[in-house]
């Protein structure tokens, strides 16, 4: 689990074939604070299918860095 606190460009060079899996969400208080908690769940070929791999946290002022990110990344979404 985590509470995403700043988005910081990165180069990757090499990086692995990832896998299709689910992305739950919901909306959830914590702290008096508001998130949009993603998570995403292990594959069926794991020892556990379907666990959560992992959990992210934004708030509203993450959201709106993530928000600003994918927009700049896919024009005209």
């Amino acid at each position: 689990m985590a509470i995403v606190t700043s988005f910081i460009p990165v180069v990757k060079h090499r990086f692995g074939r990832p896998k299709t899996t689910e992305c739950g969400f919901c909306s959830i208080e914590l702290d008096a604070t508001t998130y949009l908690l993603l998570e995403t769940y292990g594959a069926a070929d794991r020892a556990i299918p379907g666990k959560i791999s992992q959990s992210v946290h934004l708030d509203r002022q993450r959201a709106s860095e993530l928000k600003e990110l994918l927009e700049r990344h896919f024009p005209g979404i």
